[in-house]
């Protein structure tokens, strides 16, 4: 348990640290969401999912995401298929905007003695707001990659997890190429059956991009299984 407690001391300094040689306009954030969830069968699950962001030094309210997602496992959840929506209410500067977004995506899940690796890839189209914005290119296409690694702790609820994820626009001006990346840290706590919680600290950096932003967020996750 100490050894778990270390690491994550040393992943959260490794954040901050980052946060100070990237981040042009350092800022911190707070991710609060609520989930239902549900399997349907032995190889479709459900879930719902409420996600509210704050930004600027935790003051500002920054987005609101309502999320519906599906998962089919093609062999033996060694290879799982992903459909999801996202409704998104966004603040940009002084203005409101509403999104709609949607994804596709494929993940693999391999354990190897305490350890968990899951690697997910999946491609987003989102749809932005004319009346809100001048968008050269709309919808936005987004392919993102996700790498995560996770401990199981024997006899214990606690399951910490660290986890990095790249994003390259598809079709913006410049061509295909990474304009930000996300790391976190954080541990999930299974508190019975059906209910679980998860505390994480997560670091989003833009990269090639003429102002790029970075932002530290804390987060508190809760999930119940129906």
């Amino acid at each position: 348990m100490e050894k778990v407690r270390l690491i994550l001391l040393v992943i959260f300094l490794v954040l901050t640290k980052q946060n100070h040689l990237f981040a042009q306009s350092p800022d911190l954030g707070l991710i609060t969401s609520m989930s239902l969830s549900k399997n349907i069968g032995r190889d479709l699950g459900v879930k719902f999912e409420q996600e509210l962001r704050f930004n600027q030094n935790l003051t500002a309210y920054d987005r609101s995401l309502t999320s519906l997602k599906l998962d089919y496992s093609i062999f033996k959840k060694l290879i799982m298929a992903e459909i999801e929506y996202d409704f998104v209410h966004q603040r940009q500067t002084d203005i409101f905007e509403f999104r709609h977004r949607t994804s596709l995506g494929l993940s693999t899940f391999i354990e190897y003695n305490s350890l968990e690796f899951e690697f997910r890839t999946r491609g987003q189209v989102t749809w932005r707001d004319e009346n809100r914005g001048d968008y050269k290119f709309n919808p936005k296409y987004i392919w993102r990659n996700k790498l995560e690694c996770a401990y199981k702790i024997f006899g214990s609820p606690l399951k910490p997890y660290i986890s990095g994820e790249v994003f390259c626009p598809v079709n913006s001006p410049y061509g295909f190429y990474m304009d930000g990346f996300r790391i976190a840290a954080g541990t999930k706590y299974r508190i019975n059956s059906r209910n679980s919680i998860q505390l994480f600290v997560r670091y989003d950096q833009d990269v090639q991009q003429a102002n790029p932003k970075a932002i530290m967020y804390g987060g508190v996750g809760w999930n119940y299984k129906l």
